[in-house]
């Protein structure tokens, strides 16, 4: 009896040792699982949901295709590809061919991606140029508001190293804006968070990453300038020009 004791003893030691739990772990981990559930999804927000939750995944560039794939399929199937411009409610970051990353129509290092994005989504001034709030609910009911944002992250297909970092400086400016939230809406961190509240959270912010693939650079052209406008005497006449067709119509008018 104290033999088999012993035995039993010497499996259970040997099967809880940190070696065999890291292989257990191994094989079930949670990307694993997720990918196998959204395989064969049609729907390219799954692909995008777990690209944003999974960057470091070994699946990243297959989920990549896929996103690529359903959402031309898609759109394919109505026979219209829409035209995206979420004005305000939309970062847009562009890595371009030679690396350099584009936030805004700005040159930014890459470690400067984060802190930007992060003052993006909370936006705790309501500045004109960044994105809207809108109401919602917490876990409990209670009215609360949250960022509109999206990232609008374009990329060249065969050239662009760094995409699977730049998207995992996009996962944690959003993890931070998460905590920021959670303080906001529970006074607790984040990880302090019951399991229905994380999940209530991370709803929220699942579909908050749009992507674009291509072949060659695509140039985003910067915004316009803001025009001046000028009144001029006369019945009810209102004329907008830019700074500079002013100064050829005062030209004009001087000759």
């Amino acid at each position: 009896m104290r033999i088999l004791t012993l035995i039993l003893t010497l499996i259970i030691v040997s099967c809880n040792s940190p070696k065999n739990r890291v292989a257990q772990e191994s094989l079930v981990n949670n990307d694993s699982i997720s990918f196998f559930l959204i395989e064969n999804t049609p729907d390219y927000w799954e692909y995008s949901k777990f690209i944003l939750k999974y960057p470091e995944s070994n699946y990243f560039a297959l989920a990549l295709e896929r996103y690529h794939k359903t959402r031309i399929e898609y759109y394919d199937s109505i026979g219209d590809m829409p035209i995206i411009d979420c004005f305000r409610n939309c970062a847009a970051i562009q890595i371009k061919a030679n690396q350099q990353i584009v936030y805004e129509h700005e040159l930014i290092n890459r470690e400067d991606i984060q802190d930007s994005l992060f003052m993006f989504f909370c936006n705790e001034n309501y500045e004109e140029f960044r994105p809207q709030k809108k109401c919602t609910e917490d876990m409990y009911g209670r009215p609360q508001e949250i960022s509109m944002g999206h990232v609008q992250l374009q990329y060249i297909n065969d050239s662009s190293d760094i995409l699977q970092s730049v998207v995992k400086d996009i996962h944690y400016s959003l993890n931070s804006y998460k905590n920021y939230l959670s303080k906001n809406w529970y006074q607790k961190e984040f990880a302090e968070l019951g399991k229905l509240e994380k999940s209530h959270l991370n709803s929220l912010l699942q579909n908050r990453l749009i992507l674009f693939g291509w072949d060659r650079e695509y140039i985003v052209p910067p915004p316009p300038p803001r025009p001046s406008i000028h009144e001029i005497n006369g019945p009810d006449t209102l004329i907008i020009m830019s700074e500079a067709e002013w100064k050829e119509f005062e030209k004009d008018i001087n000759e």
